[in-house]
């Protein structure tokens, strides 16, 4: 139903994007959505391939950074994928179609979905078979005046989709036969991410070496991509053979002018973009990289630009988007280099569009670096301004890590979340054991935050408008980190921990959904245990919080005039919980949640505060403690600008009934308050 109306690709790819992430960790909805593929119409099958390929990059990006959960996402999928194919619940259509959305998303398609066409069903059964001019036939299959990238972003979705002794067959040939047109395409496939593409794709130029068809501008090409990918080796026997052959002639292209760099700073994941304005002769173009801590060079792309002013205004929009630092172009060759030379130690494979990209940064011949973090740190500071610094002014700067939160919008990414401290911290039964878990798992990883500092202070360092002690503070913080610094003498890492629970509390959460609309009239809870009798009191027992308090909290944050978000509210009351003996903090969570439900419920129907004429005075006074609480401690939820001269004076005797015993004054006039007041917001809302 929320699928947009035929004929509007942008609203189809905005849709995809909406539900691409929620459904990412939800692979039986993935194969329900699947399951209706068969009988589909074509456009509304074409529209779920494209929702299905977003959701599978969601759910490759979220293994890509160890989330919860994300790594069972493929398990089921694949598992169902293959169990429907093997029964024929699946034609040969839909398969071609799953196969394409796992190739977009860069991912390798299951065997079982991978069917040849009937033109290639001999090669399928004979990989020996010869195919006839296998260049004809790949150009054949994508749009005429293609550019090389584009032509190979096109065959790989086709070809790939192919049973892997077709696609290995297909692709060594198609460069084998050395038409000049499919050896600039068959460049692309050194780098693809499907691993069988890149040693088909191997296996041709080895082929053209051997017939002395690599010329000297290709062998330049071959011998820059062997040092891009983990297994470069491999490519050392054919750039020999091609180099005993003393290979001449090839084109090479006319240089790029690099006008502008721009660069962001690494987010949480340690993923940064950086952006370079080029111009060659009267064309115009934006290079786009996104780089990203163990994976090297993860993406990169060019972006046409029809004339000066469509370049402009896309370099306009992207500043608009996310906040980026001017930097000389000096700095993408160090930022490339490590980042390569990082990714490489890990296995990862550059991207294919790295190889338009890096003669427009000027960088067509840049190669790993490696050595650590002290490498990237003499890199930051070659002119070893931070030795002489005094002891005074390094503890300075390191104190001024303090403000970085303020000072960076990127910084609201600044958090850990990965599966493993989630599942650590689903074992803490404290908030105090909670907050030690995770800065012992933000010490563990200190190398991570060190490379990360260190990787910001070389962007702020090549910004001209930076001050000059922007890049000194994130380096001397980085080398306090390398040198063995307690993180918990390092002010940034405070702000580091509070987002890091803040995400934990909100994931603990996540039975009532990451989109959960909690001002929908028919809010219901989520499938939870129901409460014991004396459960939440037993839970609490130690605790300075009991559980009446904790209902006029909840009571205060449902009413409230401004809407209060889950990590607004829950933040302050978990900070004053402390379980004793065999409870849990998810336990904690859950009646949490159901008594949450259950208020809510009361506000919809006008019974809110009911249940408070049969408290006795203490609960009375607890619950009056915790709406209290809520009112004063959670900012900007009860302004004053929305209260009436009643509404303030029902306040401060609330406040006063937590300290002196106003039960006899206040308790009867409360529920029609409460009521008038949670109908006159919920009206205003």
């Amino acid at each position: 139903m929320d699928r947009p109306t035929a004929g509007d690709p942008r609203g189809t790819l905005l849709w995809a994007d909406r539900w691409a992430a929620p459904l990412s960790y939800d692979p039986e909805m993935v194969l329900q959505l699947v399951d209706t593929l068969p009988e589909a119409g074509t456009e509304r099958s074409n529209d779920c391939l494209i929702l299905v390929s977003r959701i599978l990059d969601e759910a490759r990006m979220n293994n890509e950074n160890e989330e919860p959960g994300a790594s069972h996402f493929f398990q089921v999928l694949t598992v169902g994928l293959a169990e429907r194919a093997e029964a024929g619940e699946l034609d040969a259509e839909t398969c071609f179609g799953l196969c394409q959305a796992y190739l977009r998303a860069s991912l390798t398609p299951p065997d079982q979905l991978r069917k040849a066409p009937d033109a290639f069903e001999a090669l399928a059964e004979d990989e020996g078979l010869a195919l006839p001019d296998v260049a004809d036939l790949a150009e054949g299959l994508v749009p005429d005046g293609s550019t090389p990238f584009e032509t190979y972003t096109e065959l790989r979705e086709i070809v790939g989709a192919m049973p892997a002794q077709v696609t290995s067959a297909f692709l060594t040939q198609m460069i084998a036969q050395a038409d000049p047109r499919m050896i600039a395409v068959g460049r692309y496939f050194l780098l693809d991410p499907v691993a069988e593409m890149r040693d088909a794709a191997m296996a041709g130029f080895g082929l053209l070496a051997e017939s002395a068809n690599v010329d000297a501008a290709l062998l330049s090409d071959l011998i820059l991509i062997r040092n891009w990918v983990p297994n470069g080796q491999a490519l050392d026997t054919l750039i020999k053979t091609a180099l005993r052959r003393e290979p001449s002639g090839g084109t090479v292209p006319q240089h790029w002018q690099l006008h502008r760099v721009m660069t962001s700073l690494p987010d949480g994941t340690g993923s940064q973009s950086i952006l370079g304005v080029c111009s060659r002769g009267s064309t115009r173009a934006v290079a786009a990289a996104m780089i990203k801590e163990g994976h090297g060079v993860k993406d990169a792309y060019v972006i046409h630009c029809s004339s000066r002013g469509d370049q402009n205004t896309i370099v306009e929009q992207i500043e608009q988007a996310m906040t980026m630092h001017d930097v000389s172009p000096s700095y993408v060759a160090p930022a490339i280099g490590f980042a390569l030379g990082d990714g490489l130690a890990r296995g990862a494979v550059t991207t294919p569009g790295f190889l338009d990209v890096a003669p427009m940064f000027g960088i067509g011949d840049v190669t790993p670096q490696s050595g650590g973090n002290a490498v990237l740190l003499a890199a930051v500071d070659p002119e070893g301004e931070l030795q002489a610094l005094s002891d005074n002014r390094r503890n300075r700067l390191i104190g001024k890590s303090r403000d970085w939160f303020s000072e960076h919008d990127i910084s609201s990414s600044w958090f850990v979340s990965d599966a493993t401290l989630m599942a650590a911290l689903e074992e803490a039964s404290t908030a105090a054991s909670t907050k030690k878990i995770v800065v012992g798992y933000l010490d563990e990883r200190r190398d991570h935050w060190t490379k990360f500092f260190a990787r910001s202070a070389l962007i702020l360092r090549h910004d001209r408008r930076a001050p000059p002690d922007a890049w000194m503070s994130f380096a001397v913080v980085a080398q306090a980190l390398e040198a063995g610094r307690e993180i918990k003498k390092i002010p940034v890492f405070e702000d580091i921990l509070g987002q890091t629970l803040e995400v934990a509390a909100a994931r603990a959460m996540d039975g009532l959904g990451d989109d959960l609309e909690w001002e929908d009239e028919e809010f219901e809870p989520p499938e939870i245990e129901a409460e014991r009798q004396g459960e939440l009191a037993k839970l609490l027992k130690g605790s300075p919080l009991k559980p009446d308090q904790i209902d006029g909290y909840l009571t205060a944050v449902l009413i409230a005039p401004e809407f209060v978000s889950p990590n607004e509210w829950l933040m302050p009351l978990m900070e004053e919980i402390e379980v004793k003996g065999h409870g849990s903090i998810q336990r904690i969570l859950d009646i949490l949640m159901l008594r949450y439900g259950a208020l809510n419920e009361a506000v919809n129907l006008g019974e809110i505060g009911g249940e408070i004429r049969e408290l006795p005075p203490k609960r009375f006074q607890a619950w009056t403690e915790g709406f209290a609480q809520a009112v004063d401690g959670i900012k900007g939820t009860w302004p004053k600008r929305a209260l009436s001269r009643d509404d303030k004076q029902v306040l401060n005797m609330i406040r006063s009934a937590a300290i002196d015993d106003l039960t006899p004054t206040l308790k009867p006039l409360l529920p029609s308050w409460l009521q008038m007041t949670a109908a006159k917001w919920r009206e205003d809302l």
